[in-house]
């Protein structure tokens, strides 16, 4: 994984929960959604003039899989982990005790989610092999190249995302879960 840190990402530990929620929802998951489609349909255009480039036809394969996993993951952190970790947020503003999360610890559902980054990490990490670490060949057009620096961008985007909530938000949730729920 790039371990290079966005300047925001050394603001973080200084936000509210809800704040960094917001960001996550706002700039990541509308993210995704608004910039994979697009990537998507350029891969498609690439591939066709493409034909023949094996790896770059395994390199979509492999972005689309990511989208259809990213919307299923986009959805569980939306409907059912951020819900809780916001209570958990309004809990310790007006110090009082909730009850747990239907199911069970929030460390379940976080569970699932560092499970899900994994796996994202490592297609990603697939993806720059086949694309020679999105390099387009010589004498690719300016669409091909295009391509390869969305895709970079995209990934960059992702392991922010995985940043931000494998080291500041899950931790944070299950401190908070400790403390405020009865």
């Amino acid at each position: 994984m790039n371990t290079t840190l966005n300047p925001v990402e050394h603001l973080v530990d200084a936000w509210p929960l809800d704040l960094l929620i917001d960001y996550i929802l706002k700039i990541h998951h509308r993210g995704i959604r608004n910039n994979g489609p697009v990537i998507e349909a350029q891969f498609r255009r690439v591939l066709e003039a493409n034909a023949d480039n094996a790896d770059l036809k395994a390199a979509h394969q492999l972005f689309y899989d990511s989208l259809v996993d990213l919307d299923m993951h986009l959805m569980k952190e939306e409907n059912v982990l951020f819900p809780f970790v916001l209570d958990l947020f309004e809990a310790a503003e007006q110090a009082t005790a909730i009850e747990q999360m239907h199911c069970g610890s929030v460390q379940n559902p976080i569970r699932v989610m560092e499970d899900d980054h994994a796996g994202e990490v490592a297609r990603y990490n697939r993806i720059a092999a086949l694309t020679n670490n999105f390099t387009a060949p010589q004498g690719a057009n300016e669409e091909y190249r295009q391509l390869m620096l969305r895709l970079s961008e995209f990934m960059a985007a992702l392991h922010e995302h995985i940043r931000l909530e494998n080291d500041h938000l899950f931790p944070a949730a299950v401190a908070l879960e400790q403390e405020w729920v009865r």
